[in-house]
C-alpha cells in the first residue's frame, strides 16, 4: 500500500522544497511534475485510491481550499503548488494557465481542477489517463489544455 502522508507532499513540504530550490521555472515545473507522480502512485493502488477518496471527499462543502489540508483534506491545487509560486498566483502568467486560456487551475475544468471533477464521478481509470495528459502538458509547450471540451490539444 502507498502510504498517503509518505507519498504526496503536504503544502508545507513542497513549499519548503519551492523555497530551498533555486525557483526557476524548471524547477517549478519539476517539482510540480514530482508531486503529480506521487498523486498517480496513489491513484494506481487500490487501498490508496479508496483512502483518497473519503479523504476528498471530507470537508469539500465546508473548506474553500483544502490544499493546505492534506494528508485530512485533499484540494487538487496542491499538486501545483511550485508553478503557483513561481508566478506568484498571477495565472496569466503560468505556463499552464497559458495554455488553458489564461484561466486558473481552480476553474472546475482546468488541467488541476479537472481532477477534482473525476474524483467526485470516482473515475479511477479517467483520472489516469487524465494524469498523464498533465504529465505531457508539464513536459512539452507544445500542448495545450481545452476547459470547454475538457481534454489535451496540440
Amino acid at each position: 500500500m502507498v502510504k498517503l502522508n509518505e507519498s504526496l507532499l503536504s503544502h508545507r513540504e513542497i513549499s519548503d522544497e519551492w523555497e530551498r530550490s533555486n525557483q526557476s521555472a524548471d524547477t517549478a515545473k519539476y517539482l510540480t511534475l514530482k508531486q503529480v507522480e506521487r498523486f498517480e502512485q496513489i491513484l494506481k493502488d487500490d487501498e490508496s485510491w479508496e483512502e483518497l477518496l473519503e479523504i476528498f471527499s471530507k470537508g469539500r462543502d465546508d473548506d474553500a481550499w483544502l490544499a493546505l489540508d492534506w494528508p485530512d483534506g485533499f484540494d487538487e491545487l496542491l499538486l501545483c503548488v511550485p508553478l503557483c509560486r513561481l508566478v506568484k498566483f498571477e495565472c496569466s502568467e503560468c505556463t499552464i494557465g497559458k495554455r488553458q486560456d489564461n484561466n486558473s487551475c481552480a476553474h472546475d475544468f482546468s488541467v488541476f481542477g479537472y481532477i477534482a471533477e473525476l474524483l467526485k464521478a470516482s473515475d479511477r481509470e479517467g483520472l489516469i489517463r487524465h494524469i498523464n495528459n498533465v504529465k505531457k502538458i508539464l513536459l512539452l509547450d507544445s500542448f495545450k489544455w481545452s476547459i470547454s471540451l475538457k481534454s489535451i490539444e496540440y
